[in-house]
């Protein structure tokens, strides 16, 4: 009967263990569904490293499923690393092969796994007959006990009563360190939550920061617009009361004709004087909303400049650099010529239109406008090794040659 209890605590604990096996692939397959991208990445790399194949079915309905990049690449790493398979980067493909082979697909396992697999299993069959050595043991000494006296017999059922107690402690320690392992995916779990929600507050805290720092430079803006209109106004009043002292004494002693023509200066000259100054502020409106990144709101304003003073070739100029950068290539280029126009041989704008042609991937037109550039102003040559539109000409030997001669 002992013999039978203790064959049932073998199977018990031998299933107990494939349960633990089956409960952790479980627990990775479910994460591969987790809403949290750095979770589902991360099961998906244990996934590549157990190569178990009871989870290739899972693997390929996560990589259908799957929206994050990063995340569908080390779902793929996973198949191929599992399977021995390469059926390329489209989860359609996998899906395809899954339908036409995955039920003939051969079940194996990688050399660690193996080894793991197969020391797990030495000593599970060392622990069975090291334990049915002992039960053998057990009964043997109480039979020969019970043979030769009672007194046998009794130390043959404390040695029983010992193993039973063994046996109790030993399923004791196993329940407990189920319990501590559950506690630990528990912890896991609340870590996971706690780091999540870590990050979002974080990103919240930032953005609120962003947002406080954008309207404080904008109020600031707003600030020193208007401190500068103020300015400018008060030297204008200051300006035309001078100029109409001026041409008051001039009028006194003018004829009629005269008169009229120094009143047509004054009015000239006044139109002139509140152009200039709604142009120096709306220049600085505009550069102020580019600094900021609001470019549509920097166009706005710089149409509004532009159409008060079309030949502020610095406006052109400024224009033409936010249509650039909203990839609107054609019509930076216009900006850039009438700039170029207004300021003939500008070595700024001829460098704008260089970049405007490396970002075309013109090779030509760009070293032309480069080396007119540099040749006017040397200090392009640094500006070019820097800039991004350049990038990809980094490397290029006839851009090398240009840039750092």
């Amino acid at each position: 009967m002992r013999i039978l209890f203790a064959a049932l605590a073998l199977a018990l604990f031998a299933s107990g263990a494939a349960l633990a096996q089956s409960d952790e692939e479980t627990a990775l397959v479910n994460s591969l569904r987790d809403k949290d991208p750095e979770v589902r990445k991360g099961a998906a790399r244990v996934l590549a490293v157990y190569r178990l194949p009871e989870t290739v079915e899972a693997l390929v309905k996560a990589a259908q499923d799957e929206k994050d990049p990063a995340v569908l690449k080390e779902v793929l790493a996973a198949l191929r690393a599992t399977t021995n398979r390469d059926e390329g980067d489209d989860p359609k493909k996998w899906d395809e092969w899954f339908d036409r082979e995955g039920g003939r697909f051969e079940k194996t396992i990688s050399l660690s796994a193996r080894r793991e697999l197969s020391s797990y299993r030495t000593f599970l069959i060392i622990s069975i007959v090291f334990n049915i050595l002992l039960f053998l043991i057990v009964v043997g000494g109480v039979i020969t006990f019970g043979a030769m006296s009672s007194n046998r017999m009794k130390a043959m059922k404390e040695v029983t009563r010992s193993a039973e107690t063994l046996i109790a402690e030993g399923n004791e320690v196993q329940r407990k360190s189920g319990g501590i392992l559950d506690g630990l995916d528990s912890k896991k779990s609340e870590m996971m939550t706690f780091f999540s929600k870590l990050k979002d507050e974080n990103e919240g805290e930032i953005e609120r920061y962003s947002d406080m720092l954008e309207q404080n430079v904008e109020h600031r803006m707003r600030e020193i617009t208007m401190q500068l209109r103020e300015k400018a106004e008060k030297e204008l009043e200051q300006t035309f009361n001078e100029l109409k002292g001026e041409i008051a004494q001039r009028v006194k002693s003018a004829s009629e004709e005269q008169k009229e023509v120094l009143i047509r200066e004054l009015t000239n000259r006044q139109q002139r004087f509140i152009a200039d100054v709604e142009a120096h502020t709306l220049f600085l409106e505009a550069s102020f909303y580019y600094i900021s990144g609001k470019l549509q709101d920097a166009l706005r304003v710089y149409k509004k400049l532009l159409a008060l003073k079309p030949d502020h070739y610095i406006a052109w100029n400024n224009y033409g650099t936010i249509l650039r950068d909203l990839l609107r290539f054609d019509e930076a280029m216009e900006s850039y010529q009438k700039a170029l126009d207004l300021s003939p041989d500008n070595a700024g704008v001829l460098y704008l239109f260089a970049t405007v042609y490396a970002m075309q991937k013109k090779k030509d037109k760009m070293m032309e406008y480069l080396k007119r550039s540099i040749t006017f102003d040397a200090e392009f040559k640094d500006e070019a090794l820097n800039d991004k539109a350049f990038k990809e000409y980094w490397e290029d030997p006839e851009f090398k040659d240009v840039a750092e001669a």
